[in-house]
């Protein structure tokens, strides 16, 4: 095969402005989003002139979730801008995820939601049809799956989110799956995924999360690593992580989840793939958008709306006293920084340094928060029981890769930049 680069971006979450993104309605939902719904418009448009600019990488990926909740005024709006960058050069695949059709769109007008018209799932595949399947070497019968051929030598296996399985499952598309990954082993070819939904959970803490992976996410990967793919690219879950699962037969398969294009981690991810299978991952951001972030820088900006939505999301799920206690206690910005930093990624707090000796004495001064928590979330949820060990497997992650990586596809060994 030939070197191959390509660019990464996910969660569009565009929100067609002229709907309605303001009032009371609006403000209050706001307050619990890690993306920016209102400023969406702004965002993309500088992503878009950045990705117009950039001259290295004539391949766009997208990995789902164009829309904010599959409003028909918003797809027409991206690929009007997808039909800008195709005009300028660009070759671009994409896949729908979850937020992008057969949901109940609505938009905002003062303290009140109204519905908007939204577009089905059937109508995705025609509406994104120039964008991945038309140029597509295999497509299969359901039209959830295609092949492209991206390079010489260098296969894309996208896998539009299929609401009829359940949280994006492809079960009924698999054997057509596993045919196109014999075809292109028998053709020595590289095969790698692209699909909206992560393949394998972010972090050991979101194993409990029901839409953090796919369902049967353990049998699912097993079977496509032991088939031959090696590797896709997610997003979803809005955070930058890169994982991997080995099976008993020792075959393995890498998850790259990156960040929502409009929120933190605000994330752009630059690909390439030598002769060898080496892949390269770097990661860039959006630069500065037009739009009051007072005062604020855009990744500032983009920080202070996830610590926000931490935080209210905390005191929504909380019961008294345990809420009166968490607000007072050193729990609260610890907790909100712990959790920014499994989303944000390269873990800070990890065995050895000092400010995971500083996470353990906290968690032993809080001791009596802890035993309140563990006693009342316990219960119900078996991961709260015990709060030490929990905390520990979240900052656990020592390898600083998902920002920047280089992962050798055929060993399945990955190391940071300057290893």
């Amino acid at each position: 095969m030939k070197q191959l680069q390509f660019t990464l971006i996910t969660d569009l979450h565009y929100f067609e402005k002229s709907l309605g993104a303001e009032g009371e309605a609006y403000e209050a939902r706001s307050l619990t989003d890690q993306k920016c719904i209102a400023e969406t418009g702004a965002i993309l448009e500088s992503a878009f002139a950045q990705l117009a600019a950039d001259r290295e990488s004539e391949i766009l990926l997208i990995a789902g979730d164009m829309t904010f909740n599959g409003e028909r005024e918003s797809h027409r709006w991206v690929i009007q801008q997808l039909e800008k960058l195709k005009a300028g050069g660009k070759r671009i695949y994409v896949i729908t995820g979850n937020h992008d059709g057969d949901n109940e769109p609505y938009a905002f007008d003062g303290a009140k939601r109204f519905p908007v018209e939204g577009v089905t799932r059937e109508e995705l595949k025609d509406l994104y049809y120039e964008y991945g399947m038309k140029d597509a070497i295999a497509v299969d019968g359901n039209r959830v799956c295609y092949v492209a051929q991206l390079g010489e030598g260098v296969r894309l296996l996208g896998i539009n989110y299929n609401l009829g399985e359940g949280n994006g499952g492809f079960e009924d598309s698999m054997e057509w799956v596993l045919a196109q990954l014999a075809d292109a082993k028998a053709s020595g070819e590289l095969m790698f995924g692209m699909m909206h939904v992560p393949l394998l959970p972010g972090s050991p803490i979101l194993a409990q999360v029901g839409d953090a992976a796919l369902k049967n996410w353990r049998r699912i990967a097993a079977r496509l690593a032991d088939a031959g793919l090696p590797l896709v690219f997610t997003g979803h879950m809005h955070m930058q992580s890169v994982n991997k699962l080995t099976t008993p037969g020792g075959n393995f398969i890498f998850d790259i989840c990156t960040g929502s294009l409009v929120g933190g981690p605000c994330a752009i991810r630059k690909i390439t793939i030598d002769e060898n299978w080496v892949m390269r991952v770097m990661t860039s951001t959006v630069p500065e958008f037009d739009w009051d972030k007072n005062g604020m820088t855009a990744q500032e900006y983009f920080a202070w709306r996830f610590n926000r939505k931490i935080e209210n999301e905390i005191f929504s799920k909380l019961k008294w006293p345990v809420a009166n206690i968490v607000r007072r206690s050193p729990l609260l910005p610890f907790g909100i920084e712990l959790v920014r930093n499994v989303f944000y990624g390269d873990q800070l707090y990890t065995k050895g340094t000092p400010e995971y000796a500083r996470v353990m004495r906290l968690l032993r001064r809080a001791r009596p928060v802890v035993w309140l928590v563990e006693k009342t979330y316990g219960r119900r949820h078996e991961g709260w029981r015990d709060v030490k060990g929990l905390v520990r497997a979240i900052i656990g992650k020592e390898e600083k890769v998902d920002y920047e990586a280089v992962i050798d596809l055929k060993q399945g060994l990955v190391y940071g930049h300057g290893e």
